[in-house]
């Protein structure tokens, strides 16, 4: 019994090893079932891999940067035809959107989503500026730019342009008469906004600059409220908000009773203005009432040391932003030298937040553009993969000759060992 058990062994063994010779034959015969490996991605390469009678089993490829376009639909296609196609590599992933700014001056708001550390910007003509990604992006406003922008990081370049223009209409201003109507219209009006209002200036006589008897979409972007003199309107902005438009709302407006439905939040106790350097008032030292007590669905825009100085909100298709920022006026008239381009760009930006602004497609998106490489990449050819392929195998047949390998050890462990404690030779 024990010498059939030996020879059950052996048997074994010769069978195992005649299988695994008939593959090893195998696959050297068959170029499909070989495994491809490059350390980078060559137009020569993928055309090598492409032209072979039997597309290859396997394709590997170690990246130190995103494929293009180009490269990455043509390893799609080798995988639609039947090659395996993994990558590896530390590759950053990156995304970069531009967007129009609702303002009559223009301009571009870039977005990017990048891990920490520093991204580059840069248009046709050159760089524009470093950015430093905290919490996985950054920011950057442009004035003026070329039409493509590319941000740059760790192996990685995103392109975009800013595709779309925007349609603008008129901002409604509604206030009592003083200085800060006086010198909001004024801002609002240098900066290329068309501008109706209704300032009160008595008890029931209010004087109009346009007309102010619908205020929808069709005629506004946006209502600044700034006081008590906005409260007849409340429920007309309400319904604006809901139907896409923008309303600001300055912090004595903010603290009407009749814009409950409208505000983020309720009006704080106006903070002692910090001292100022040389004198001069800038908006880190005009005056706050911040906003407190922020509704569910509020969101702060803006923070002045620990209080929240801009808060905004959605209502319906519109939005809301409420400002808690007193006294504005004091900006341009006691600021430094650059008070009229400050206090202008504080109300224009204010409204370009919420403005409604419809956008009208300018330019298709090209071949030239990659917003997102990254998921490009892992769209086309799956996820990063955790190790690399070292086996000649097709598909799942490596697992299969590793347990052959295993049997025919065991079968020949067995019986050598058999043999020897029966004193066989």
């Amino acid at each position: 019994m024990r010498i059939r058990i030996e020879q059950v062994l052996r048997g074994i063994v010769i069978i195992a090893l005649a299988v695994m010779l008939w593959q090893s034959l195998h696959g050297q015969s068959n170029a499909g079932a070989r495994t491809v490996s490059a350390r980078e991605i060559r137009p020569s390469a993928l055309a090598d891999w492409s032209t072979l009678a039997k597309a290859p089993a396997t394709i590997h490829v170690q990246l130190d940067s995103v494929p293009s376009t180009i490269e990455r639909a043509w390893l799609s296609a080798l995988a639609g035809a039947g090659s395996a196609v993994t990558w590896s590599g530390d590759i950053a992933p990156l995304m970069i959107e531009a967007q129009p700014v609702a303002s009559p001056s223009g301009g571009t708001k870039v977005l990017v989503a990048a891990p920490t550390g520093s991204v580059v910007v840069n248009d046709d003509v050159g760089p524009i500026d470093t950015l430093r990604a905290q919490s996985a992006g950054a920011m950057l406003s442009l004035s003026a730019s070329q039409d493509r922008l590319t941000a740059r990081v760790k192996g990685s370049a995103a392109s975009t342009r800013t595709a779309d223009s925007l349609t603008l209409h008129r901002v409604l201003v509604i206030a009592d008469a003083g200085w800060e109507s006086k010198f909001a219209i004024a801002a609002l009006e240098e900066e290329g906004w068309k501008v109706d209002a209704s300032i009160r200036v008595a008890p029931g006589v209010n004087v109009t600059q346009g007309s102010v008897a619908v205020i929808d979409t069709s005629r506004y972007s946006a209502v600044v409220a700034l006081d008590g003199a906005s409260s007849q309107y409340a429920g007309r902005m309400l319904a604006f908000a809901q139907m896409g438009g923008g309303v600001v709302l300055a912090s004595e407006a903010a603290s009407l009773d009749a814009m409950a439905p409208l505000r983020a939040g309720a009006v704080g106790r106006a903070e002692a203005r910090p001292a100022s350097a040389g004198g001069s008032i800038s908006l880190a030292t005009v005056g706050l009432a911040p906003i407190t007590s922020l509704r569910s669905d509020a969101v702060v825009v803006e923070r002045r040391g620990g209080s929240n100085a801009l808060a905004a909100r959605r209502i319906g298709a519109g939005r809301v932003l409420q400002s808690g920022y007193e006294d504005a006026w004091r900006l341009r008239t006691g600021g430094g030298d650059n008070a009229v381009r400050d206090h202008r760009q504080l109300w224009s930006g204010l409204v370009s937040r919420v403005a409604y602004a419809p956008r009208a497609t300018r330019l298709a998106v090209t071949a030239n553009e990659d917003q997102a490489p990254m998921v490009g990449l892992v769209t086309a050819l799956g996820p990063k993969a955790l190790s690399r392929p070292t086996t000649n195998l097709p598909g799942g047949q490596s697992g299969a000759m590793f347990l052959l390998f295993s049997l025919l050890a065991l079968a020949l462990i067995g019986e050598v060992a058999s043999r020897r404690l029966r004193g066989a030779s």
